[in-house]
């Protein structure tokens, strides 16, 4: 059911999108948007319902976006939306129910970014997030399996910035998939990796998908949409081996990480000594006693100059490690001090 927007939020939306009134025809007045015309109707008409469901559908058309979408971002005065559609035909209920929680999981991962940056108390922080997944709204789409999220209010500072950061993450995951070379200051996170194949079911029956990013007209900038073929999804699970360990961002409640006891076993990839010793360790993540599943590179950060002798040596011969310690969401893992050891070959 098409929702019945008023004439105000009618003549705001036009305006904002583009459309020019023409001229007045039959208790109405007729505006243009290219190839497109709709007669936006006098309030006191005794039909204004359906001719503005006749007009929300014309401008739908134009849009090539659903009639519901569209009068729900007319009636809301305007939010950002984040649009999720996937392949051309039937999909499973594991994979729709496994993507909606994964593109949950992705904003909620991007908020938390977001309000780090600018909320420096943490429960403060968890309010924000909190608040904006309660005023986000979903909508399914009709055209394909997919949905349409609402972000939260007009003019909301953290819902703008959570779907920039979001759509960020979505262009450098489909170049890493093209095989593009990104930056440090890019690093792909595992989890980040995890999700987006999850949107695409990459780890069943590979689907193409779509992210698209429409825009409020309070805030207003150019629609986006980041495609992946079914090529790209299929590429996805290649990404693991390069990809940054991270700990899974929230999927129930929400709540700010907190440093959990973490172990590695690997061996020993890289070094580094730029703000203190550090190994990057190829292997398999446990965190609360969890396995992460499959092999990443994981930033061990050192305590001591001989913790970092035992990783030179241990990269020399290439022998595998152990380093236990915490690991709280962060890049780093933080070994305890005498959480790095060598357990083949050369002693310990």
């Amino acid at each position: 059911m098409v929702a019945i927007p008023q004439l105000v939020d009618v003549i705001g939306y036009l305006r904002a999108q583009g459309w020019t009134p023409r001229m007045s025809w039959r208790n109405g007045q007729v505006w243009s948007h290219g190839d497109f015309d709709v007669l936006v109707p006098d309030d006191a008409v005794a039909d204004f319902a359906a001719r503005m469901r006749a007009l929300v559908r014309c401008v739908a058309d134009s849009e090539q976006r659903a009639p519901e979408v569209v009068a729900r971002d007319i009636v809301s005065g305007g939010v950002d939306i984040v649009g999720y559609r996937a392949g051309d035909g039937e999909v499973t209920l594991e994979s729709g129910a496994t993507a909606l929680a994964a593109l949950r999981s992705l904003l909620v991962t991007c908020a938390y970014q977001v309000a780090g940056s600018e909320i420096r108390m943490s429960s403060l922080r968890e309010r924000a997030v909190a608040e904006l997944l309660d005023d986000t709204a979903l909508l399914p789409r009709r055209d394909a399996f997919g949905f349409d999220v609402f972000l939260a209010g007009p003019g909301s500072r953290l819902g703008r910035g959570s779907a920039v950061r979001l759509l960020d993450l979505a262009a450098t995951v489909r170049g890493a998939a093209h095989g593009e070379r990104f930056a440090i200051a890019h690093e792909i996170h595992y989890d980040t990796v995890e999700l987006f194949s999850a949107l695409g079911s990459a780890d069943h029956r590979p689907m193409r998908f779509e992210l698209s990013f429409h825009w409020s007209r309070q805030v207003p900038r150019p629609d986006v949409t980041v495609a992946f073929s079914s090529t790209a999804v299929t590429r996805l699970p290649g990404l693991f081996d390069d990809a940054v360990a991270s700990s899974p961002p929230p999927t129930g409640d929400v709540g700010a990480p907190t440093e959990s006891p973490a172990m590695v076993e690997g061996v020993v990839v890289g070094l580094d000594n730029d703000g203190g010793p550090k190994a990057v360790v190829r292997g398999v993540l446990t965190v609360d006693e969890t396995s992460t599943g499959r092999q990443r590179r994981v930033t061990v950060r050192l305590r001591s100059a001989e913790q970092y002798a035992k990783a030179l040596a241990a990269h020399s011969s290439g022998v595998r490690v152990r380093a236990t310690g915490t690991f709280g969401g962060r890049r780093e893992m933080h070994v305890s001090d005498n959480g790095f050891t060598v357990i083949e070959g050369g002693g310990s």
